[in-house]
């Protein structure tokens, strides 16, 4: 568990060292740059660059589940606290009576 949040870390430490490069070069790169490359580089924003990295990790590392376990799981979970379930809907419907008499 520990290692696949450090390599999250790090991949993210990674993607925001290259965005801040990134954004550290492009004032020289606008310099020498065409005219029309110079207008699709004023509109990057350091943040959307953040929000991007961020989206991108979050998507890979969702892709390495195992998404057809994910239903026999959830109800391997309902079935194992079944009883409790029971109790607790007992529990609701006689506050619901107290609630509303």
């Amino acid at each position: 568990m520990m290692r696949a949040v450090l390599s999250f870390f790090s991949v993210l430490a990674f993607g925001a060292m290259s965005a801040a490069a990134f954004i550290a070069v492009l004032p020289w790169l606008s310099g020498r740059a065409p005219a029309g490359l110079k207008a699709m580089t004023d509109g990057l924003q350091f943040n959307s660059v953040m929000l991007g990295i961020v989206f991108g990790l979050m998507l890979g590392s969702l892709g390495r589940y195992n998404w057809t376990d994910v239903p026999r799981r959830v109800v391997t979970w309902f079935l194992v606290r079944e009883r409790q379930f029971f109790y607790y809907t007992l529990i609701a419907i006689c506050a619901g009576v107290l609630l509303y008499y």
